[in-house]
């Protein structure tokens, strides 16, 4: 028993060991992580809420259209930073952020003025630039540092030692309540960012230099892939320039669009509706929605490591993850049309259709737990499947790119088209949802989910299995005449030191004789 016991142990050290790397950039980078988190999930997750009470008239329209211009400049903002953080240096960006969180914390707008609101939507997606997709990197940076050679880095161990520091920052959200009243959470907002400030500040004199990977001069990078790379082209794509290569992912980037207005409905709407009932837990539903996003993300790419798959294989494969993400998007807002549909009866029963504000419906936002829980798988499969067959129809100097620059050019302007969508569909919205006809905005968006969905499917016959199984043929033949070459060469070659080695025993004995 004791040496079972001290084997489990030093297994349980060396695991230990394996996953946990303590260096104080690590710990600065994992607080900072936590404040972007906090403010993200209690104030900007959960902002279509704040619109709603701040304007007096047409609500739900201007709170709607606030969010999805909100939703559609963060991620304008975050693939230019992504792409620029090499010229501006990713520091510069972590301190920058949290001054501007805290101009937009401390303003006091004036509750009537839309224009006031929409300035400050655009310092929250300014202030997004340093959040947790640059600080990820960045600590994962500061985890290798340290090792002279790049190429003895065991990345897969490093990755997991960030999930650890991640993991950490997401548990720890809870330990920091944050009041019901926006006042007060704007003021705790302001302080939670200053302290991420001052942590980005203090925390740079202890630093490690960041390695030159392939993403340090993102700049070049990013833009120098129209470049000819002729060694990293797929053999199905015979062309020379790499804005062909561009142009086939087109029709694939177009059904994200819808998809992108799927998830700014969801974003907006399945908020407002889970406030409007009593009791609410939005910020454990975000939490559990974003957990759930990756843990599907995870077992995509795990599924795709495990199993080794041709390229035809693993063309199919990806594209039957993005189908299941994409047949999500539309289960997702018909099961939102459903809930709206009892809830407003549920306000007719209780008479509350014909009041203003500060009335909630008597129920239970449970309801609301699968449809945020499908939500979070949605944008998971769908998200990670595209990035994957991004990387699996260009060159490989342009993978980079994908999930941070190019796949998410639909989605923001999905995120505008919601925008377009809730104005062209003003008549159906008032000042609180009790007076709104949420049900037909959902029943409009989830027929054209339906719609994409089918373009969806007449769009993967442009990525053909075939062309694939083609390729494969012309691969294996290739492989083939190679090995036949190749033992061709080598039977000559021997062939030819064996008449060398007889013409040598020949000369030999012909000197002996003489």
């Amino acid at each position: 028993m004791e040496n079972d016991f001290s084997k489990w142990r030093e297994r349980m050290k060396g695991q230990v060991k394996y996953y946990v790397c303590f260096r104080k950039a690590a710990v600065s980078l994992a607080g900072v992580i936590l404040c972007y988190n906090v403010v993200d999930y209690k104030v900007v997750g959960v902002l279509a809420t704040y619109f709603t009470h701040a304007f007096h008239h047409d609500a739900i329209h201007k709170s709607a259209v606030l969010v999805n211009v909100l939703m559609g400049l963060q991620v304008v903002v975050l693939a230019f930073t992504w792409a620029y953080s090499g010229s501006f240096g990713i520091r510069k960006i972590i301190i920058f952020s949290p001054a501007v969180y805290v101009l937009f914390s401390s303003n006091r707008i004036p509750k009537t003025n839309f224009v006031l609101y929409l300035f400050a939507c655009v310092l929250i997606a300014a202030g997004k630039a340093g959040g947790p997709s640059i600080l990820k990197r960045d600590l994962l940076d500061q985890l290798i540092a340290g090792h002279e050679n790049i190429g003895q880095i065991d990345w897969k161990q490093a990755r997991c030692r960030r999930n650890v520091w991640l993991f950490l920052a997401g548990v720890l959200i809870f330990i920091i309540p944050f009041d019901e009243n926006w006042s007060t959470m704007f003021v705790n907002c302001m302080c939670v960012i200053g302290a991420a400030g001052f942590i980005s500040l203090v925390s740079r004199w202890f630093f490690h230099h960041r390695h030159p990977t392939r993403t340090e001069n993102n700049i070049k990078a990013h833009f120098n892939c129209f470049k000819k790379d002729r060694e990293t082209l797929p053999p199905d794509h015979p062309a020379e320039q790499e804005q062909l290569l561009l142009i086939r992912m087109i029709p694939m980037w177009s059904t994200f669009i819808v998809f992108g207005l799927v998830t700014s409905t969801a974003d907006t709407f399945f908020i407002l509706q889970d406030d409007s009932m009593k009791p609410h837990v939005t910020t454990i539903f975000l939490l559990a929605k974003d957990a759930l996003k990756v843990a599907a993300d995870f077992l995509c790419g795990w599924f795709l490591e495990l199993r080794r798959l041709s390229r035809s294989e693993k063309n199919f494969v990806l594209k039957m993850i993005i189908c299941l993400g994409m047949v999500l998007s539309v289960i997702c807002p018909s099961l939102a049309w459903q809930v709206e549909v009892q809830r407003l009866k549920k306000a007719h029963e209780m008479g509350l259709v014909g009041k203003r504000k500060g009335e909630k419906v008597l129920m239970s936002d449970w309801c609301m737990a699968p449809l945020i829980g499908l939500w979070g798988v949605m944008e998971g499969l769908s998200m990670r499947g595209l990035d994957e067959f991004f990387n699996y129809h260009v060159s490989k100097s342009m993978e980079d790119c994908g999930s941070e620059i190019y796949n998410k050019i639909p989605i923001a302007i999905g995120n505008l088209l919601s925008a377009v969508c809730v104005s062209t569909c003003k008549r159906w919205f008032g000042d609180t949802l009790n007076q709104s006809r949420l049900d037909k905005y959902l029943q409009m968006i989830t027929v054209l989910a339906w719609i994409n969905l089918c373009w969806f499917f007449f769009v993967t016959t442009f990525y053909s299995t075939k062309a694939e199984d083609s390729v494969e043929l012309q691969e294996s033949e290739v492989e083939t005449e190679l090995e036949e070459s190749e033992v061709e060469i080598e039977s000559q070659v021997e062939i030819e030191s064996e008449e060398s080695e007889v013409e040598i025993i020949r000369e030999n004995y012909v000197y002996l004789q003489r």
